[in-house]
Parts: C-alpha cells; structure tokens; sequence
C-alpha cells in the first residue's frame, strides 16, 4: 500500500460510511422490517440502528489495534494463517455474492420504473462495467469518489421527505410497537437494518490508508449515525405516509413515496425521477465499496498487485451470480438468505477477533 500517495481523512470516511449504506436496499427497506414490526417499524429501526453501532464500533476498535492491516491482514495475524486466511475469503465470496443479487436488485428497479422495454442484462452490464473501471483506481480515488457523490445522493432524498411530510398520518406509527407486538417479530424487524447495512466492512479495508487510523473512530461512527438518521426518517416517513398494510402491496415503497410528492406551483413535475437518479448515483458508490472490498481483498489474500486484472476477472462472475435468480421473488429469497445467515453474523466478528488478539497478544504497529 502507498502511504504516501492514500491519505483518507477522517472526513471522508464518513462520506465513504454513507455513501456505503445508503444504497441499493433504500428502495425496498422500509417493506421488509414493516413485514416483522407493521406501524413498530420506526422504532425497530432505530434499535436496529443500535445493533448495528456496536458492529462499526467493534470493527474500529480492531482496526485500531492493528493500524497499518485491512481485515485480510490481521485476520492472518489473530487467527494464525490457515483460519485466517479461510476467513478471508469468506469475507470475499460474500462480497462477490452481494454485488451480483444486488446489481440485480438495482436492475429490476430500473426496469420496473423508466427502462421496461429494455432487457434487464443491459442494465446489470452497463453498473458492471462502471464499478469495474473505477474499483482498481487508487484508495485516494476512492475516496474522492465517495465524496463527490454524497451530496448528490442526500440532497434530493431530503427535498422529497421535506415534500411528503405533509401527506404524512401520524396514526400511521402508533403504537409506536405496532399492533399486538411479538417480541421476536419486532426483533427481528430490527435486525433487518444490520442485516442491509453490514456493508460498513469497506472501513475495514480503509482504514491503514488513513492519515490518523488511531482517530477512524469518529468518522466512522459519525458516517453511521448520519446515514442512519437519513434512512430512520426515510422508514418513518414511508410508514406515516402509506400505513403498513398498503406498504405491504409495495416492492419499492420509498419510489412510490417520490411518485406521489407533488411540488409547489410544479416546477417539477417528476420528483421521483430526481430520486431515481440519486438512488442510482447510491447504488453505484454501494456496489463500488463492494468491488473495493472484492479486488483489494484478492490481491492482498494472494500477494498480487494488478488490481485491474482481478477487477476484470471479477466481473463475469458478478454478472452470472445477478442473473441467477428466475425472478424478483427468488432474488429477494437469495438477499435474504445471504445477509442473514453470512452478513450479520460479520457484527460480532470483530468482537471475536479482539477477543482472540487479548489472548494471544497479538498487536499491530504504526
């Protein structure tokens, strides 16, 4: 890695946190934590907002303990080079797994909104390549990207909230538990946030480029807070506006909601295809981060340095996996399964990998 060439600021961390986050799942979001907690989906967001604070925070505090090793490296180092180096590529195939059912998830959008006549391989092909020619750019590249994009992406996501507040039925989130709350359904309405927002590891491989990696925990835990501010009010607001019955009969409650909004004197006249464009400004800096993780993550797991070669080789492969599932229902069933039973579980990994570094005293140096 080039130290003197990748100097993230911690500022821009935090635009790398949201820019991760908010991304392909914004659309559809709100309908799977309403599906476990109805009206009690504001409130199972925001413990699922908890959930995932302590992820970031314990994925930091390792990061810290070994400043100048991505998650590839200390793996290695904690776990020793067999277990760890297998933990590594896990990490990767799950990665390459999620960029393809999500540029799925992207595709079907798009072709469910503006481009209905267009087969859905173009649109899958056309974020592929995208993400392919910019993932082996250097991390200051990177970094750059994620910041330039951020306002774009939050700026129109605001205006329309500001837009639909006053559609907004506030009957609609009381009881702020839902109806006859189960325990389990609400809780698991709140791990659905951490199961679509695990995708914050990218900090784990951003943090030895850092000019102060000992100071990543602020931009880190700040990125977090903001983008789960912006998708808390997105959930509320979607629920205040539609109820949890009609949002149930969605895929894409939050596009809907774009639909609907209706401008003062209508200087605009299609305030959800602003949304549509900043959605798919976020969904490309998602999948990015996930390319990111992909191409860094092989070449240092293997000791190799053409990061453009392994961008290119990764590609076909993301594409088989998008166009693996029959339909949008078993797609959804694919995303489901994988961020359930493979992503969340990564919350209390690097808890785990504290723990293992205490024992064997394992630290790394600046």
């Amino acid at each position: 890695m080039n130290k003197q060439r990748d100097k993230v600021t911690n500022l821009q961390l935090s635009f790398i946190v949201i820019s991760t986050m908010i991304g392909v799942s914004l659309l559809s979001l709100t309908r799977f934590i309403v599906e476990y907690s109805g009206s009690g989906a504001p409130f199972a967001t925001l413990v699922g907002i908890v959930i995932g604070l302590i992820g970031i925070v314990g994925l930091v505090l390792v990061g810290k303990r070994f400043p100048t090793k991505t998650i590839i490296g200390y793996n290695e180092i904690i776990l020793g080079k067999s277990f760890g180096r297998m933990m590594s590529v896990f990490i990767i195939l799950l990665f390459i797994i999620l960029a393809g059912l999500e540029t799925r998830q992207y595709a079907e959008a798009i072709k469910g909104s503006i481009l209905s006549e267009t087969p859905i391989q173009v649109a899958i092909i056309a974020m592929i390549l995208l993400c392919m020619t910019t993932s082996y750019q250097s991390v200051a590249t990177f970094a750059y990207i994620h910041f330039f994009y951020v306002p774009l992406i939050l700026i129109p996501i605001l205006l329309i909230l500001v837009f639909a507040f006053r559609d907004a039925e506030m009957y609609h989130v009381t009881p702020f538990l839902g109806h006859e709350p189960s325990i389990k359904e609400f809780i698991n309405g709140a791990l659905v946030l951490p199961q679509a927002l695990g995708n914050f590891l990218v900090i784990a491989m951003v943090i030895p480029f850092m000019k102060e990696p000992m100071k990543s925990m602020k931009g880190a835990v700040w990125g977090y807070l903001i983008a789960g501010l912006i998708i808390f009010i997105v959930v509320t607001m979607t629920v205040a506006v539609f109820g949890d019955k009609e949002i149930m009969q969605m895929f894409w409650p939050t596009l809907i909601l774009g639909r609907m909004i209706q401008v003062p004197t209508e200087i605009l006249s299609r305030i959800d295809a602003i949304l549509l464009i900043s959605w798919i400004y976020a969904v490309f800096t998602t999948l990015l981060s996930y390319y990111f993780i992909i191409v860094r993550g092989i070449c240092e797991l293997f000791r190799f340095h053409h990061y453009r070669l392994i961008s290119v080789l990764a590609a076909p492969i993301v594409f088989i996996i998008a166009i693996l599932p029959d339909d949008i229902f078993h797609m959804y069933d694919y995303i489901l399964l994988v961020t359930k039973f493979a992503l969340l579980p990564l919350l209390v990994y690097p808890f785990m990998l504290l723990v293992v570094a205490a024992i064997r005293r394992k630290k790394g140096h600046e």
